[in-house]
């Protein structure tokens, strides 16, 4: 029989597990993550709440098209940006169009009305991924920092998972492709 006094005894214990198996999915399992700045528009926006996967590392490779949270290790920010490229990949840019082994890349995410900018100012000569080495861009091409101008090739041990969902601003509530 529950006395008086171990009612808050037993809502602590409540509370404890509560802290404790939210601790544990936001550090092995989901992450909640802000995007800053516009180099990932329009598909991700300033300030978009997301929700990163970090268990989908474990259990599936890292994709072309990816959407991936990336944290380099001297570098106290972390980035979000998309997978154009994988080991061996030869990536280049001509006239704004991204080719991976000679083949355009079509990249329905990216803004429609940049794509005539795109086709006058993105070139990009053509480089090989290295082995264990992802190739990324914002989707903002003209506005992020990414493999091209200062994050150099990304390695599996600095990806911290795959942004999956918009959770907020609710009108933007979206599974992320």
């Amino acid at each position: 029989m529950k006395t008086k006094q171990n009612i808050p005894w037993e809502l602590i214990k409540i509370i404890a597990y509560a802290f404790t198996f939210a601790f544990i999915i936001k550090l092995f399992i989901f992450s909640p993550f802000i995007v800053e700045g516009a180099s990932m528009q329009p598909t991700l926006h300033n300030e978009d709440h997301l929700f990163v996967n970090k268990v989908a590392l474990h259990i599936s490779d890292v994709e072309r098209g990816d959407v991936i949270i990336i944290k380099k290790e001297n570098d106290p920010k972390y980035y979000v940006k998309r997978v154009v490229g994988l080991t061996g990949d030869k990536v280049e840019i001509k006239d704004g169009i991204l080719n991976v082994n000679g083949v355009p890349i079509k990249e329905d995410y990216l803004d429609k009305d940049l794509k005539a900018e795109y086709k006058k100012y993105l070139q990009y000569n053509r480089v090989t991924v290295p082995k264990n080495s992802y190739f990324v861009m914002g989707d903002n091409r003209l506005n992020s920092k990414d493999s091209r101008n200062g994050l150099d090739y990304i390695e599996n041990s600095e990806i911290v998972g795959k942004a999956q969902i918009i959770y907020y601003p609710f009108k933007r509530l979206k599974f992320i492709e």
